[in-house]
């Protein structure tokens, strides 16, 4: 056993040493000198932590690089500070389902028609100027996005949804050398809240490759995310007095949510501060704010599905084979990764 995938696998679980040790009979200290590389597991051990967390052994071998959280390869959309725990178990579910991806793409071959920049916010002035320019490299037209996850898969991405154990956390992204990008959405979002965090991740991707402080990487990210779906050289006009009933004519249009285009509104001054602090009451009051009453349909990644689809189908793959590739036992993987809805089947992904 590797000793940091010992202990990335069991925090994948939520599991402490304690813990751990409790449901494999292996002592805490043993497991401990193991994750430090203190002492290597005999068989029977290893198969009884193996089976205690539920991984095939050969899991326990990978020798990828492991990300932290605190790098600038790893971005997470906190609303707030979460527990000790729950970050170690996001980071190592992320870092897990990026090797389980590497693993997938070995053998398949993805055109990506764009490319996810690297840009200097400086260098362009405002976090708006970078959106307006990733939005021209990637020939996007005028007015809304029609599809968001279409436009980030078409740039060599990879879009998922999962369960990050806090709704105080809307979303991960990680981007690293010999992986796409990687971008996960928590399960239980609205549709646009998906598209406004998928934008606000890509902002991530493309203005901070170098560490930058959290409140200013995220204040930049947002600042992205709304010119890149709402573009105030054409939506200013339509935000001028903006009321509940406007809002909701425009929200099935640029599809964001009522509350992005009223805070839009009061940021490009088409209204005022009491009207937008009088707006935000009325959302609250009308029950609003997690549940708007104008809904538009979520949007489905394809390229993952796409690829496991190939190897089913094409390479021949049986559940059981594809499991153990990604290191899951066939019950977890057919959970995670597999469906009865097949799409489309084909040698070469173009996205």
């Amino acid at each position: 056993m590797r000793p940091r995938m010992l202990e990335l696998l069991r925090e994948s679980r939520g599991l402490s040493q304690t813990a751990l040790a409790k449901a494999s009979s292996v002592p805490q200290p043993t497991i401990s000198k193991a994750e430090n590389g203190l002492v290597e597991l005999d068989a029977d051990r290893a198969e009884r932590i193996a089976h205690a967390l539920q991984y095939p052994l050969d899991a326990f071998t990978w020798d990828d690089e492991i990300f932290g959280l605190g790098s600038a390869n790893f971005h997470h959309r906190k609303q707030q500070s979460l527990p000790v725990t729950t970050l170690q178990r996001i980071h190592a579910d992320v870092n897990l389902h990026r090797m389980r991806v590497v693993r997938l793409l070995n053998s398949v071959e993805i055109e990506p028609r764009y490319a996810i920049p690297s840009v200097d916010v400086d260098e362009l002035g405002s976090p708006a100027e970078v959106a307006r320019a990733v939005r021209a490299a990637w020939n996007l037209p005028m007015g809304p996005i029609d599809n968001m996850v279409v436009a980030l898969e078409r740039a060599g991405a990879l879009v998922t949804h999962a369960d990050l154990y806090s709704s105080k956390i809307s979303a991960l992204s990680q981007s690293v050398p010999g992986c796409p990008a990687l971008l996960v959405l928590n399960h239980g979002m609205s549709a646009d809240r998906d598209r406004f965090t998928l934008a606000h991740e890509l902002g991530h991707l493309v203005m901070h490759t170098m560490p930058t402080a959290e409140a200013d990487a995220e204040r930049e990210a947002d600042e992205f995310a709304s010119e890149f779906l709402m573009p105030a050289r054409e939506i200013r006009g339509q935000l001028n007095g903006l009321d509940l009933a406007g809002a909701a004519r425009l929200k099935p249009y640029w599809k964001t949510a009522m509350s992005a285009l009223i805070r839009r509104a009061r940021d490009l001054g088409c209204i005022d501060d009491g009207r937008y602090k009088s707006l935000n009451v009325q959302i609250s009051q009308r029950g609003w704010r997690k549940n708007e009453p104008v809904q538009i349909e979520r949007e489905a990644p394809s390229t993952l599905r796409k690829v496991i689809d190939l190897h089913h189908d094409e390479h021949g793959y049986g559940v059981g084979e594809l499991a153990a590739v990604v290191g899951l036992h066939a019950k977890e993987y057919a959970d995670r990764f597999d469906d009865d809805q097949r799409r489309s089947r084909r040698l070469r992904l173009v996205p």
